[in-house]
């Protein structure tokens, strides 16, 4: 599992790596830094030579997502602490570094546990559509909860005791040997909803490490071989599971909780492929339940920002037609359409349809028509917007995603 974050955590706490292997300590550092520029060269020449990198958009978001991959391994690498600050904290993904098609009405926090101990979540639930809690061991789910499943009180305040052995009212079970927490908020309206507020306490008594500490230079080899390996393995990953829907279409809803997908949620994934002058044309009715959204992504798996872009629409922000079918548009240019997803010039790349508790996770149809034609393949009386009133839109979501990451 290279390819993902918590894989650099977990090399330089507990692993073991041809970095271990130097006749001296400095031999390790000095390979670990070869074993990542080494890696880093692999990726690059990776993003120059695949064929979905088909013009110059393409190649220089490729490149960028490289940055990208590495700054987030690199904060990965440098958080990671043998007795960590307890605390509900907002992982290193956001707007800017994205990577997976991570979800662009969503905010991310984990909290890092030890083995053995036991812990007190307690808050406010705030506003948000989705609230949800998670407990892992590395990749694997331990167990998965809503918010809104527990006893809340009337103000929205809860408390749920996290440990190894079952107890009363409010639980969530903890196990094994890289315990932590991960909280999904999934927000509709993205102007007025808010977080929930969290606290994590360490109750009972304490338990000692399970591993002897590792010492900084081991770990800081250990770090540099993992960094290495997942910007690499990350990217190789997303380009090869992007291989697998059909051009222009979805594969059926997917069960990723083998890794780490909260279990409720049932993503649709499709791949799209336009020339300049075509647009695809998505048709669906919406499923019922707590939250849907659409978003596109780039080639390499990265969410298209949808702070600067009109990438995504929710169930909240997307108009559905009198006839009860969603229809969408993907294109580069904007056709005035409401529900208008921008490809933001790249030739292909990804989408997702996200249906996270509800009633069914259907498979939208898609085809391809003339740019120029979009308006007439549409029904009557769909919903239209100017090129003065999509620049206000985009503008408030330029403000809400920058509110929502600053603070």
């Amino acid at each position: 599992m290279a390819w993902l974050p918590f894989s650099i955590a977990e090399a330089a706490l507990s692993g073991s790596v041809a970095a271990d292997t130097g006749t001296t300590r400095d031999d390790g550092l000095t390979a670990g830094w070869a074993h990542l520029l080494e890696r880093l060269g692999a990726a690059g020449r990776m993003v120059a030579s695949d064929p979905v990198n088909r013009n110059r958009i393409d190649f220089a978001s490729g490149m960028r997502h490289l940055m990208i991959l590495l700054a987030v391994g690199v904060d990965e690498a440098l958080r990671v602490e043998r007795d960590p600050i307890l605390a509900v904290a907002r992982t290193s993904t956001d707007d800017i570094l994205t990577w997976g098609l991570e979800c662009p009405d969503c905010v991310y926090l984990r909290a890092a546990m030890r083995v053995g101990e036991t812990y007190r979540l307690s808050g406010n639930r705030g506003t948000a559509r989705y609230v949800g809690l998670q407990t892992m061991d590395g990749i694997a789910s331990t167990a998965n909860v809503l918010v809104d499943d527990l006893d809340v009180d009337a103000d929205g305040n809860f408390e749920v005791i996290l440990s190894a052995d079952e107890r009363s009212g409010n639980w969530l079970k903890i196990d094994g040997d890289h315990p932590a927490l991960v909280v999904r908020h999934f927000f509709y309206d993205w102007d007025h909803e808010v977080p929930s507020s969290l606290q994590i306490e360490r109750i009972g008594d304490a338990v000692a490490a399970k591993d002897p500490l590792v010492e900084l230079d081991v770990a800081v080899a250990r770090q540099l071989y993992a960094v290495g390996d997942f910007v690499h393995d990350n990217l190789k990953f997303f380009l090869d599971f992007n291989a697998g829907p059909p051009t222009n279409g979805f594969m059926p809803p997917i069960d990723r909780t083998a890794i780490g997908a909260a279990a409720e949620n049932r993503p649709v994934i499709g791949r799209w492929e336009l020339a300049s002058n075509e647009a695809l044309i998505l048709e669906v009715e919406p499923p019922k339940g707590v939250y849907w959204s659409y978003s596109l992504g780039n080639q390499w798996w990265e969410t298209i920002h949808y702070g600067r872009r009109h990438s995504s629409l929710n169930g909240h922000q997307a108009v559905v037609d009198a006839d009860g079918i969603l229809r969408v548009v993907i294109s580069s240019r904007d056709p005035g359409v409401a529900n208008w997803l921008d490809a933001a010039g790249h030739s292909n790349g990804s989408m997702l349809l996200r249906c996270v508790r509800t009633d069914s996770a259907p498979v939208p149809s898609a085809r391809v028509v003339e740019f120029d034609d979009v308006v007439n393949q549409l029904p009557e009386g769909t919903a239209m917007v100017t090129a003065e009133e999509r620049a206000d839109v985009i503008a408030a979501r330029r403000r809400a995603v920058f509110e929502r990451f600053a603070k």
